[in-house]
């Protein structure tokens, strides 16, 4: 068949149909392609079809050209310029021509323009969607071209950086630069209430004024996650309005990834009302806790009064055994010396004793060291020894084999023991116990330090375990509910955990709690 007449065939279509080889070169071309592209036959044979029509196809051509070969066909909706300047969009269907040995040689395209097609309609809806979102969201939206930027670290990267993280820590003035950069292209009515005065149009440009130099890390973290090719960013930092005043914000950036030439969107939420709320929430339960560690003073009096006065009692007696060492027709020297020694080491006790309760009284922060569990105990023990003492009951002291050495605040942790020992030796109060002992055991192991108080009482009722911790719960006529929640905030601040458990089913109560050994100290509490 001569060209000729293939040409009249194809004359006969009434749709656009031509033919092209593989390197994309028109062979065929009828006149419902003329009408449609506006080329006549002459001016489009031997033309790169995807040249002339400047096509833009919705994926890459050399994916189409494979489909076809691998299938026979293809269709879609193709973005085309005719000869008259007019945009359109047609829809082809392209088929694959081969020769008689089966070896393909031409791709055949039947093609018609698509007045209104899906493709549009999603379109213009997806454009309608993001409108809609854009500036009616009670969120600040802002629309950045970082292209700028963008070319600067490909400059960076050709020139030999590959580390940008060190890059920048090494030359912050290249990130002031990105800022410098980095261009507002469009922001929504929320953003303007949040940053301007009213007037969109000044909040557009480089985005340096925004970012005070207190967050200018946040905004290297954001550039660093766009050139690890990561879909998002976000972080709490310090924002700058218009007028100079920062407010603490919640910046998120996404990086679209069909998006060219870097640009992002960013969105941004005020939490100065949410960060001054927790603030005050921390100072009040703060307060509350320093109130209520002041009232436990209060059941502690007697205890305390017995610890002061036992060593102003024995200053009295040494001062006055010393006088009548000195009396004497023949002073005994020596002994008077050792009454004095006495004193001193009397009077040294009764000062630390005062002191701690100064400090818990006064609010001071707490001062972590290194101690051993086991010497708190004891100092702790002895402490409330004449309440004990009164209640008959006795503290067996089973101290670790390896030394407890924790990092704690000494009086903080004097107060945990306190709190549950006192506690377990008003339960054995409470009933008429036969034998009224408590037995505070200290584990080290797999990095960890354990104490166990246990008491020979009438042990924890079931329906009470899950409110044991919590503020104002007590069983007890007199209490106030703030010991164990007390207790457990002070554990878990020094990173460790409490539980509460019963010895067995004939009773007996038995509190444990968990802290880490000095080099695995974590300011969150640890879950057992």
């Amino acid at each position: 068949m001569t060209s000729d007449e293939s040409f009249e065939i194809l004359d006969h279509i009434e749709q656009a149909v031509f033919v092209r080889d593989f390197n994309g070169r028109i062979r065929a071309w009828n006149k419902a392609s003329q009408s449609l592209y506006g080329y006549s036959r002459d001016a489009a044979m031997g033309q790169l079809a995807d040249a002339i029509l400047d096509s833009v196809y919705p994926i890459s051509l050399c994916d189409i050209e494979a489909s076809c070969l691998a299938t026979g066909r293809w269709q879609g909706e193709v973005k085309r310029k005719s000869a008259r300047g007019n945009q359109m969009l047609v829809h082809v269907w392209l088929s694959v021509q081969r020769d008689p040995a089966g070896t393909p040689i031409h791709i055949v395209e039947t093609g018609r323009e698509a007045k209104t097609t899906s493709f549009e309609q999603e379109l213009r809806l997806s454009e309608a969607r993001y409108r809609s979102l854009f500036q009616a969201m009670a969120i600040s939206f802002w629309e950045l071209d970082f292209s700028e930027a963008n070319k600067r670290l490909r400059a960076l990267r050709n020139s030999g950086v590959s580390d940008f993280r060190k890059y920048f820590l090494e030359n912050p003035r290249v990130v002031s630069e990105m800022m410098t950069a980095a261009r507002v292209v469009d922001v929504n009515d929320h953003t303007v209430l949040l940053f301007g005065r009213g007037n969109k149009e000044e909040l557009l440009g480089n985005l340096k004024p925004y970012w005070p130099d207190e967050s200018t890390n946040a905004f290297t973290e954001a550039i660093l996650s766009g050139i690890a090719q990561k879909p998002h960013y976000w972080t709490e930092c310090k924002l700058r309005r218009i007028d100079g005043g920062t407010f603490d914000a919640l910046f998120t950036i996404a990086y679209p990834p069909h998006l060219s030439g870097w640009t992002s969107m960013v969105a941004v939420i005020d939490i100065t009302e949410r960060n001054r709320a927790q603030e005050m929430l921390q100072r009040v339960q703060s307060d509350f806790a320093h109130a209520a560690r002041v009232a436990m003073l209060g059941e502690l009096t007697a205890s305390i009064t017995h610890e002061v006065n036992q060593p102003l009692a024995a200053i009295a007696a040494n001062a006055g055994a010393g006088l009548r060492w000195l009396e004497k027709a023949q002073p005994e020297i020596d002994r008077a010396r050792e009454s004095i020694r006495w004193i001193m080491e009397d009077a040294h006790r009764a000062a630390n004793v005062t002191a701690r309760i100064r400090s818990m009284a006064a609010h001071r922060p707490p001062e972590r060291n290194l101690v051993s569990l086991d010497e708190i105990i004891r100092e702790a023990l002895l402490f409330i020894r004449y309440e004990l003492q009164a209640r008959s009951v006795t503290v067996v002291h089973n101290a670790s084999a390896e030394p407890a050495i924790v990092l704690a605040d000494r009086t903080q942790l004097q107060q945990v023991i306190v709190n549950l020992a006192i506690n377990a030796a008003q339960a054995l109060a409470q009933r008429d116990c036969s034998r009224r002992e408590i037995t505070i055991q200290t584990i080290v192991a797999d990095d960890k330090i354990t104490c166990i108080v246990e008491d020979s009482g009438p042990g924890i009722d079931p329906d009470h375990f899950s409110h044991l911790f919590d503020s104002f719960f007590t069983t007890k006529q007199e209490g106030m509910g703030m010991g164990l929640p007390i207790c457990r905030s002070i554990v878990e601040a020094h990173g460790g955990y409490i539980r509460a458990e019963n010895v067995d089913l004939s009773g007996g109560a038995c509190f444990s709690f968990i802290l880490p050994v000095p080099n695995r100290v974590s300011c969150a509490p640890q879950e057992p």
